[in-house]
């Protein structure tokens, strides 16, 4: 890897499951010579429900999970459906052609974000830039490092404005704070977690959403068929994220004790990584993987993760997104790529792999 460490790379949907399943194999990288993707990012932050593992994992999740309800998903449901209308109108004033990156799916995200973590649209923007510059596997070991500390800095000042007796927030900052102040957690816990909250929240969003708009836009047959029948948008959304996923491999975890795998072994203290991307197109696993098909039986994507550390935003990202796609394709029901597939360029600068624009018309 760019950190100068060697890792195991795990590729098969059953090993992947296995990995993430197996608490022989940890997230808890909070150490010194700990393995690293490129530099001490995310994953080097102490207090953070990403790197926790145990009963301290399990008490800051309860935490959280109260504000990852199936009814906080359909507020947001209804929350996404007003935002992604009233961008329609602005596309439809200014159309009839628009880039769906700059004038769809950013805006959105940015509107999401910045309920769900009490940010303003200036926070946002900055938030991602301090992201890609923290995820940015060939940038240098200092770049990482500050970019880190830039999001701890904001994520305590977020923390603090949240946490505040006169504060009627709410959302996920909200809710830490005051778990803070009623101690089940400590602040270092709030403002580490908030941290990783503004890089769950803030990009991973966009690339699903831009990507599947143009993939769906590929696949008029399915298309057509969510639009007939619009409780298939979910079926849409799910096998867009099989199909492409976010990145290529997920976050490292490290061997905390020697395990005897495949006639191979993998020894104490080394770091593995899993491609949940891999995994969405094994053969073994999926029916024809590379073939986009939302009326696939096989439905055990590991886009979320699995075992302990289960996407708690799961069923909220599902309900953003398939609300997203529905509104969109209902209100633009002529839409179409304005340029050649091939001419769509995909952003160089992000962890998360997405288009760089995406030029329509209607």
């Amino acid at each position: 890897m760019p950190s100068g460490n060697r890792l195991w790379l795990v590729t098969r949907y059953a090993d992947v499951r296995f990995v993430m399943h197996d608490s022989r194999f940890s997230r808890d990288l909070v150490f010194p010579g700990a393995p690293r993707m490129a530099g001490d990012d995310l994953t080097s932050v102490k207090g953070s429900l990403f790197n926790m593992e145990g009963p301290d994992h399990t008490r800051l999740r309860t935490v959280l999970a109260s504000a990852f309800t199936r009814r906080a998903a359909d507020e947001w449901r209804a929350i996404t459906r007003t935002h992604a209308h009233d961008l329609i109108d602005r596309i439809e004033r200014s159309g009839p052609e628009a880039d769906l990156v700059a004038d769809f799916s950013v805006p959105l995200v940015a509107r999401i974000a910045g309920g769900l973590m009490g940010i303003t649209p200036q926070e946002h923007e900055w938030t991602q830039d301090r992201i890609r510059r923290q995820l940015d596997l060939l940038g240098s070991r200092e770049q990482i490092v500050g970019a880190t500390a830039d999001l701890a800095e904001l994520a305590g000042r977020l923390v603090d404005r949240n946490g505040r007796p006169d504060s009627e927030a709410t959302g996920l900052v909200a809710t830490l704070a005051r778990a803070a102040c009623e101690e089940s957690i400590t602040r270092q816990e709030a403002v580490s977690t908030t941290a990783l909250l503004l890089m769950n929240v803030t990009d991973p969003l966009v690339p699903p959403l831009t990507v599947g708009i143009m993939t769906l836009l590929l696949h008029g047959d399915q298309l057509e068929r969510c639009k007939r029948d619009p409780q298939l948008w979910p079926e849409a959304v799910r096998e867009v994220l099989r199909y492409h996923n976010n990145g290529i491999t997920n976050f490292p975890r490290v061997a905390l004790e020697d395990i005897e795998w495949h006639g191979g072994r993998i020894a104490a203290g080394e770091g593995v990584i899993t491609s949940a991307l891999a995994a969405a197109h094994d053969p073994r696993a999926f029916t024809d993987p590379g073939v986009f098909d939302i009326g696939r039986s096989e439905k055990g994507s590991v886009f979320f993760g699995a075992g302990p550390h289960f996407c708690l935003g799961s069923a909220l990202a599902l309900s953003v997104l398939a609300t997203a796609y529905a509104v969109l394709f209902e209100r633009l029901g002529g839409l179409r790529l304005s340029v050649e597939p091939h001419e769509v360029t995909r952003a160089d600068d992000g962890f998360f792999a997405c288009p760089e624009n995406l030029p329509v018309t209607w």
